[in-house]
């Protein structure tokens, strides 16, 4: 696993946080249909490998529908995000999120309602309903239009991209940052990638950081989560094929 040094940085005030939210949605890349295949790590207190997968289709009925499922022995995760690509922007519908961890299991379900402005969440067996505004995202798409962000401007170390996510009942800020650069070694080649890190705030002990390949439209190539109590999770880019023809 690499060792990364945490940067911790200030949240910005609300009139530089409303200019990032408007930067952040600037994008004009078009979603490219793909399958892409990865190892997966998973440090549980004992060392576990598997394989993940992450693929997006676009639906007969112009929806689109990026899926993650990666599996280790006791431990299995899988997300799905079913939504619109209307004038560069991503609308979601619905989202699902399903982790297995030994004999715990989690499942989660956001459904948007666009006309009334309202998500209906559903985890633990409870549903709430939330406020939303024009723009929020669920937890997976949020890494797709980082993508075509990433793609659609030059990426400035130090940058911040955020956006509005509904998570957890609430609508909160998901703020990533450009990191550095790392040369990222995979069966496809070696790919200089952008390392982006999600900013959680200080004293969070919860750490994510994404690496992005230009030179493969900007596909994920790395993703290491580290969680509070000490488990990780990583995937590393295997495969890569284009469905767009």
């Amino acid at each position: 696993m690499l060792n990364i040094t945490n940067k911790l940085c200030k949240l910005p005030s609300a009139f530089s946080l409303m200019l990032i939210l408007l930067w952040s949605h600037s994008s004009l890349a078009q979603l490219r249909p793909f399958q892409a295949i990865y190892t997966s790590q998973w440090d549980l207190g004992i060392s576990l490998s598997g394989q993940a997968e992450r693929s997006l289709i676009k639906n007969d009925d112009g929806s689109y529908r990026l899926t993650t499922a990666a599996s280790a022995m006791v431990a299995s995760l899988t997300e799905s995000s079913l939504f619109q690509f209307i004038d560069d922007q991503i609308e979601p519908d619905h989202y699902t999120y399903q982790r297995k961890v030994l004999n715990k299991t989690r499942d989660v379900e956001v459904k948007f309602d666009w006309p009334n402005k309202k998500v209906k969440n559903t985890a633990g067996g409870s549903d709430w309903l939330m406020d939303i505004v024009l723009g929020t995202l669920d937890k997976q798409s949020v890494q797709l239009l980082l993508q075509l962000d990433l793609a659609a401007t030059p990426v400035i170390n130090g940058k911040t991209y955020a956006y509005q996510v509904a998570d957890g009942g609430e609508l909160k800020i998901y703020q990533f940052i450009a990191d550095g650069e790392d040369l990222i070694e995979t069966p496809l080649g070696n790919y200089k990638s952008l390392r982006i890190k999600r900013d959680r705030g200080e004293g969070s002990d919860r750490e994510t950081w994404i690496w992005f390949a230009p030179d493969l439209d900007y596909s994920i190539v790395r993703i290491i989560q580290k969680e509070a109590d000490g488990k990780s999770y990583q995937i590393d880019l295997q495969q890569l094929t284009w469905l767009d023809g």
